[in-house]
């Protein structure tokens, strides 16, 4: 399956060993994430830094890996998409349109997502980790 990931489940696999972890790191999936997220995550890493006990070198270290194999979707790159994506989450949630500008503007069959807002919208299939740790 091929996912655009949204930051909580990344910021989910740096904070604890689990199945979410398991999955970013497996090649089953084929995976993407707007450029934007990479930014996104790093604003968070001061919490992942205190509910983990970790470093910030180890934490950086982690997400390196945890990206290694995840394709990157540069902002150019999605931006035919975004002004449909502004305006189906535009009203929802204006900091999830980059993920569905990234998932309009590539071939990927949705968005793992945990976001209560992402499965407002209907134009794109919205996969949680409870979805993703059924398929494995």
């Amino acid at each position: 399956m091929r996912l655009v990931l949204d930051t909580n489940v990344i910021l989910k696999a740096l904070i604890k060993d689990s199945k979410v972890r398991a999955i970013l790191l497996s090649p089953k999936h084929q995976l993407c994430l707007p450029e934007h997220a990479i930014e996104e995550t790093r604003e968070h890493l001061p919490t992942v830094e205190r509910k983990t006990g970790l470093s910030r070198e180890e934490i950086e270290n982690a997400l390196g890996a945890l990206l290694a194999g995840v394709e990157v979707v540069e902002t150019e790159r999605s931006s035919d998409a975004w002004q449909e994506a502004m305006r189906i989450m535009g009203p929802i949630d204006v900091e999830d349109v980059p993920f569905l500008a990234a998932a309009l503007s590539t071939a990927y069959d949705g968005i793992w997502s945990d976001d209560k807002h992402l499965k407002r919208q209907t134009r794109v299939k919205v996969w949680t980790t409870k979805d993703m740790v059924f398929l494995g």
